[in-house]
């Protein structure tokens, strides 16, 4: 994010600088020649950087909305974690809980009590 920042923000400085430049019609010392063609070659870096420019915003907003999105995910992955790490910590505090006879019968899905008995 920084470095479109830094890049947008240069962007606008030389678009502002050309802008100053363009506006001031600074005096040329050359001919007046060199000063209208410098003017066009100007203006004609300065539309280019202009339409950059717009392509480059509509490029960081794009990556906004997929940076927004992706930390949705994020978010939503971290919570089913959680979700999963405690209902894990509950069955292993359950099973810690059981007796030797109640162990052997969950895990060989057997119950030892008789019917007869209780």
């Amino acid at each position: 994010m920084k470095k479109n920042n830094i890049v947008i923000s240069i962007l606008v400085f030389i678009c502002f600088a050309l802008y100053v430049a363009i506006e001031l019609k600074l005096p040329c010392k050359d001919a007046e020649k060199n000063c209208g063609a410098n003017t066009k070659r100007l203006q004609a870096q300065n539309d280019s950087l202009r339409q950059n420019n717009l392509a480059l915003d509509e490029k960081h907003h794009a990556l906004e909305l997929k940076a927004d999105s992706i930390q949705e995910k994020l978010a939503k992955t971290k919570q089913t974690i959680v979700q999963l790490k405690n209902k894990q910590h509950e069955k292993i505090t359950a099973i810690d809980s059981l007796s030797s006879n109640e162990l052997f019968g969950f895990f060989a899905k057997f119950d030892t009590e008789g019917s007869g008995t209780k």
